[in-house]
């Protein structure tokens, strides 16, 4: 066995094998079935002699089931019309977001945007520095012209008040990174609180 081959397809089948199944579920008489279609996936890849000539492996791996399927129902003498109209399913599958995707990311953007927007000044030049464009606290100080003190008491004070919009607005799970740290009487975070 290739390490190299074991490792690509820890990468490129694992994460999508449960999608892989759920399609191929519906070309498949059984779950038996749907098993020995990943088992020969997995044993074809492993026959290999490398898999460095493979540019899209998502595409090259359900192409290959896609085939392994199609096989079997040439060799069943009897073939389900369903089964046959449901193959499209094991078309190589795009993850780009669809339209809905795209106008919900869209909405949350603005949304996003808009409570930032209503940060005040000081606060939302800072964060915009830090979070939208991803400057470091020392450039983010030197460009605004404050002390490195202020950008980071600025920063917490920003994802706190974010933080209490969001809650305001019924956003119950907060990412962890935008989880407001405490802030002490010298203007730091709390070291505990990271």
């Amino acid at each position: 066995m290739n390490q190299d081959t074991i490792n690509w397809l820890t990468v490129h089948l694992l994460p999508f094998e449960a999608e892989l199944r759920l399609r191929l579920r519906r070309v498949c008489a059984s779950a038996a079935d749907v098993d020995d279609v990943i088992q020969e996936v997995y044993c074809k890849v492993m026959q290999m002699d490398g898999v460095t000539h493979v540019n899209d492996p998502r595409g090259y791996i359900v192409q290959m089931a896609r085939n392994l399927v199609t096989d079997r129902l040439r060799r069943d003498a009897v073939v389900d019309i369903e089964v046959m109209s449901n193959l499209g399913d094991l078309e190589v599958w795009d993850d780009s977001p669809g339209p809905e995707q795209t106008a919900f990311g869209r909405a949350e953007l603005r949304w996003v945007m808009g409570l930032i927007g209503k940060l005040p000044d000081r606060c939302r030049a800072v964060f915009r520095a830090r979070r939208i464009y991803g400057l470091s606290q020392k450039e983010t100080a030197d460009s605004l012209g404050v002390t490195e003190k202020a950008v980071e008491y600025e920063s917490t004070k920003g994802m706190e008040l974010i933080s209490e919009m969001m809650k305001k607005q019924g956003v119950r799970d907060i990412p962890a990174t935008m989880e407001p740290r405490k802030i002490n009487r010298a203007g730091k975070a709390n070291v505990s609180d990271r």
